[in-house]
């Protein structure tokens, strides 16, 4: 068992997709409170998963080490804000700060030493966190914000991989797995919330993990720009007439899904051709 669970495709796939799942159902059938923080298995799921990659450290120093606490925090602080059902606006607010947040506490004293490269790296990913939050606001009405930002963390795991990091290319699958989990129970009806719980988690997660991909690995950022279009798959959707019609709980989500799967090869192509030899950092 033990062997089972320290392999790599394990880790990052069905480990994080079951206890999600479970926890979901754990949660979300207990109570009417239980539907409304379902989404804290996304962040269940996730941790448990990088504390089997990676470990724990009670002396964070690294940006990996740091992860843990980072989804510690925005589970606990959606959950408070599911509890006393925040308005809105002071959940926009909470996922505008959060990303600042994550870069201060990732870098800290580097802030120093960082050019204007570095500063516009800044910039590109907080735009993305916005990004995300806006498909986080579309998830209380179909499953279309939460699928996208699973292909956009899959997409995300396989062009760090190609960037020479197997450990965040490990947890950004993870995520994409956990959200997965989460959504399984959700297709093709809707039961649960995708709440603050489940958004500061997502948000947080791939604040994170974009930073470091940038920052310290040799992916390619025209590979992570080419992932944005998969925030877009509905609209694309609704421009090709023949997936345009399957729109019902169960087709919708498969046509998109299939928008996403033949965007992903134009992100993880680009990020092979423009990848620079190394080896394989952690």
């Amino acid at each position: 068992m033990e062997t089972l669970l320290n392999n790599p495709l394990i880790q990052s796939s069905l480990l994080p997709l079951l206890i999600s799942f479970i926890v979901t159902a754990m949660i979300g059938f207990s109570s009417e409170f239980g539907k409304k923080i379902a989404g804290i298995a996304i962040g269940v799921g996730l941790l448990l998963t990088v504390f089997q990659i990676q470990g724990f450290s009670f002396m964070p120093r690294s940006a990996s080490q740091k992860l843990p606490y980072l989804i510690i925090f925005a589970g606990l602080a959606g959950l408070l804000l599911d509890a006393l059902n925040a308005q809105e606006k002071v959940l926009r607010i909470i996922t505008t700060v959060i990303p600042v947040s994550v870069l201060a506490w990732l870098f800290g004293a580097r802030f120093g030493s960082i050019d204007v490269i570095g500063w516009g790296y800044f910039a590109a990913i907080i735009s993305a966190a916005i990004l995300a939050r806006q498909q986080c606001v579309k998830a209380d009405k179909n499953i279309d914000g939460p699928l996208k930002l699973l292909f956009v963390s899959m997409g995300l795991g396989v062009i760090t991989v190609i960037g020479s990091s197997a450990l965040l290319g490990q947890t950004a699958f993870a995520l994409s797995a956990a959200i997965g989990g989460f959504l399984l129970l959700n297709w093709p009806t809707r039961r649960f919330r995708f709440g603050a719980a489940a958004q500061l988690v997502v948000i947080t997660s791939l604040v994170a993990l974009l930073a470091q991909t940038l920052f310290f690995t040799k992916a390619s950022g025209i590979a992570l720009l080419l992932l944005l279009p998969l925030l877009f798959i509905d609209q694309i959707q609704t421009r090709i007439n023949f997936l345009n019609q399957f729109n019902g709980p169960v087709t919708r989500a498969i046509s998109l899904a299939a928008i996403a799967v033949v965007l992903l090869p134009l992100a993880i192509s680009s990020a092979v051709m423009l990848a620079e030899p190394s080896g394989m950092a952690y």
